[in-house]
């Protein structure tokens, strides 16, 4: 569910940027800010990333289903040899700011709504996560934080994840020209007695 409404975020911004024709690159991230993400982000600004930051329960409902607030963090980046430049752009457009990747997001995902949502993305609250040089450019990097309300039911087919029903072995004994033995190992319960 994380997974397909991450993608639906990404997929917007996509047709939104493809729809204005502005050069900058969207993708997912699933880790935190740090070093390696700060040279990722010098090298491919401007950008944004789709990343998910968690749930809060909102409610337990009366049919065992469980209501949550999901948030989803746009991670925007702007670069630029003038720190000026690198938040709110410049040059004449030819720069596009960390700042004008904030307006596009709010108004690109602004009242996104999906057939898994309760309610629809709104957008939360900007941070400032990072603001400095690096290299010979500097980078400015915001979180955009979006809400969404969800419900999680207990009636998802567990039997569609064929891996919890058996257990796919494949080993090889010996050297070279050793035969391959392959097996599927039905997973049972042992009672105790």
């Amino acid at each position: 569910m994380i997974a397909i409404l991450e993608q639906a975020l990404k997929a917007r911004l996509i047709a939104q940027r493809d729809a204005k024709g502005i050069p900058f690159h969207i993708d997912t991230y699933s880790g935190q800010l740090d070093d390696e993400l700060l040279g990722v982000l010098a090298q491919k600004a401007p950008s944004i990333y789709v990343t998910f930051s968690g749930m809060s329960k909102a409610r337990q409902m009366r049919n065992g289903a469980h209501s949550f607030e999901a948030t989803f963090v746009l991670i925007v980046a702007g670069k630029s040899t003038n720190d000026e430049h690198a938040r709110g752009g410049g040059r004449g457009g030819k720069i596009i700011g960390a700042f004008e990747l904030i307006d596009f997001s709010f108004f690109a995902t602004c009242d996104l709504d999906h057939e898994l949502l309760d309610r629809k993305f709104e957008p939360q609250r900007v941070t400032n996560l990072f603001n400095a040089k690096v290299g010979r450019e500097y980078l400015a990097v915001y979180g955009l934080a979006l809400t969404c309300k969800l419900t999680v039911t207990a009636d998802w087919d567990i039997a569609e994840l064929d891996d919890f029903e058996t257990i796919h072995h494949t080993a090889a004994i010996g050297g070279e020209g050793s035969p391959v033995m392959e097996t599927d190992l039905p997973q049972t319960e042992e009672e105790e007695a």
